[in-house]
């Protein structure tokens, strides 16, 4: 039976569509979706954009606010595709679960899945995999008792794990919840080494928002007083370890993900088609999820290259050179010109795991204008192409103001005995608090300005901690930058204040009430620890800049709303109320546990737990009650 219009017969060589069928759907060269009467057509229908073979279920309203939200790299998503009778239909491929990106989510969720060898599985992903996870540090948050805090001789309990937790995340999630997730992770690290990752010891009782010596870290707020007044501190950042052994010597995201994917490609019931971009998603009259329709680089010379310049386009060579606009112009020319669609029929589930939306600029100015000035973490598939998939067939979001931008005052770690100021010279934040907290200070409210104020031994502490401490190349280049550039210096506080451009009383009154509450005794009036509490009295006065104009010591961030999932299952819940049949989201596409106050590792922590929740609900085992 031929198929409708948007499907397209597609040989096992992805050479039987035309070159004109190949550029349909996708975006052209200046990120704008082609202007063709087809397009007009579903964006004038009278559900704003739904191509209808059938009719839409009156209670799942697709919402298509942000499809025309696109940057000269975004994935055009296009409204959802209702059809009669899904078996009736021509596809080009079939699976009976589908996962979009294979970053830390997808690939757990793929993997878990695929467990079940009655289950055929494909797993997309625009670039070769790995997307903003491969990029990070690489640090996993789980505790609870891993292998490698008992080998490290640390002494935890998911009780302990989860009443630290709940200062993170608020209740953006169920108590329940978080516990699950806390008894589920003491268990993280075994199932993700069946696969090739590597962790361990040792552990560090370091100050650092990224450990040179160890590799299970204090990586929130564990050892703040907050923090120690609801558990126990343990350091449960888990580092990972390169996989053949040794010390890392890089981000670690480059060690924990690729094993994994490897590890996924190997998998009998698993198929990996990469350079591929999920365009639209295909429904029934019930509104249940019973395909997608994707845009596919061929296996062949043009996949390679699209891979290497999707490689290539974060690299820090490539931006100190200037060549990161070129590499993705032909990035977006190989996807255009190249990019073949196929109609994939999908007989049990669709995981969305593409990530959040840090790199669609235009989203970004709508949804949080006063983060533009930060550095993105994640990649160009970043777009907020999931989440719009989810929307356009009636899913529910939330949160998606919220980011997560981290201003790490440490290493050195003498920085948090100084005073954080704002532009008006009023103090700024608990200098301890993770990052996190810090830049939500920032960027939420001060404008993105900030200093950090020092006198003569403070600034003396943090030159020698900064010429001493082991380092990694960017850490290197921060130093620099802090002692050469973006730190000023004068006789007294009040020139001090004209130098920075803050008012000079106030920044006065700021430093004097401090000194004061030390003298008289008080706790700290934004409760930092009293060991890292000293006076600030002893000329020449430096202050530190903290703000968005320190481009060396930039202030990275990532989106943290996104769709609403149920919490037990992992099916992505209708605006309308219920659920999307066939449905699922994880990691930085859906709402999670780090999506409150993030902590180094908790996000890739929630996408191990998001993606194998939705991998057991989809097998039949119950989701999250089957992790704890």
């Amino acid at each position: 039976m031929q198929g409708p219009p948007s499907c397209y017969q597609f040989d096992k060589d992805c050479k039987a569509a035309s070159s004109s069928d190949m550029l349909r759907g996708s975006e052209s060269a200046d990120g704008k979706g082609l202007d063709t009467p087809a397009r007009k057509r579903e964006m004038d229908s009278p559900v704003a954009g739904m191509i209808q073979n059938g009719a839409w279920k009156e209670d799942m309203q697709p919402d298509h606010s942000f499809l025309d939200d696109l940057t000269p790299t975004s994935n055009r998503v296009e409204p959802a595709r209702v059809v009669d009778d899904p078996e009736a239909e021509s596809w080009d491929a079939s699976c009976d679960v589908l996962v979009v990106g294979i970053g830390m989510a997808g690939v757990c969720a793929a993997l878990r899945t695929a467990e079940d060898r009655g289950l055929d599985v494909i797993a997309i992903d625009r670039g070769a995999g790995g997307g903003a996870s491969r990029l990070s540090g690489g640090v996993v948050y789980m505790g609870g008792g891993t292998r490698a805090q008992r080998e490290a001789g640390l002494q935890d309990t998911p009780e302990n794990m989860a009443n630290y937790l709940t200062f993170e995340t608020g209740n953006i999630v169920r108590g329940d919840t978080v516990q699950r997730f806390a008894r589920a992770s003491s268990g993280f690290q075994d199932w993700l080494e069946k696969y090739g990752a590597r962790f361990g010891g040792p552990a560090t009782e370091e100050k650092t928002s990224y450990p040179n010596e160890g590799t299970i870290y204090f990586s929130g707020n564990e050892v703040t007083v907050p923090g120690r007044e609801r558990a126990s501190a343990v350091q449960r950042g888990h580092r990972a370890r390169p996989p053949k052994g040794g010390e890392p010597t890089k981000l670690s995201g480059h060690y924990l993900l690729p094993p994994l994917i490897a590890s996924m490609k190997r998998q009998p019931n698993v198929r990996f088609f990469s350079q591929t971009r999920a365009t639209r998603l295909v429904v029934d009259k019930a509104g249940a999820v019973v395909g997608i329709e994707v845009l596919r680089v061929p296996p062949g010379f043009a996949a390679w290259r699209h891979a290497k310049y999707m490689e290539l386009v974060n690299n820090l060579a490539m931006g100190v050179l200037g060549w990161v606009d070129k590499l993705k112009e032909r990035i977006i020319g190989i996807e255009a010109g190249k990019a073949a669609p196929m109609c994939i029929r999908v007989r049990k589930a669709v995981v969305l795991s593409a990530g959040g939306f840090i790199y669609n600029r235009v989203m970004l100015e709508k949804l949080a204008p006063e983060y533009l000035g930060v550095a993105p973490l994640g990649t160009i598939a970043d777009d907020g192409s999931g989440i719009k998939l989810g929307m356009t067939v009636g899913a529910k979001t939330d949160m998606l103001e919220r980011i997560s931008a981290w201003k790490f005052l440490y290493p050195p770690a003498s920085f948090t005995r100084s005073v954080s100021i704002d532009g008006n010279g009023d103090r700024l934040v608990n200098e301890e608090f993770y990052g996190a907290r810090t830049g939500e200070a920032l960027f939420g409210r001060a404008g993105g300005k900030g200093w950090l104020i020092m006198d003569a031994p403070l600034w003396n502490d943090v030159v020698h901690e900064m010429h001493t401490a082991k380092k990694m190349f960017f850490q290197k280049v921060q130093y620099r930058a802090i002692e050469r550039d973006y730190t000023t210096s004068a006789d007294t506080i009040e020139e001090l204040a004209g130098k920075i451009g803050v008012p000079a009383d106030r920044l006065a009154q700021t430093i004097a009430d401090y000194n004061a509450s030390i003298d008289a005794g008080r706790p700290d009036a934004m409760i930092k620890s009293e060991q890292l509490r000293r006076k600030i009295v002893q000329a020449p006065f430096y202050a530190n800049d903290i703000g968005l104009g320190a481009r060396f010591s930039p202030t990275s961030a990532i989106t943290v709303g996104g769709l609403v999932v149920d919490e037990d299952t992992g099916e992505v819940l209708s605006s309308e109320g219920g659920k999307v049949p066939g449905l699922y989201a994880a990691g930085r596409n859906a709402i999670g546990i780090c999506s409150h106050y993030y902590v180094s590792g908790l996000s890739l922590g929630d996408c191990v737990w998001s993606g194998l929740r939705a991998a057991e609900t989809i097998r039949g085992n119950g989701g999250a009650a089957a992790l704890a």
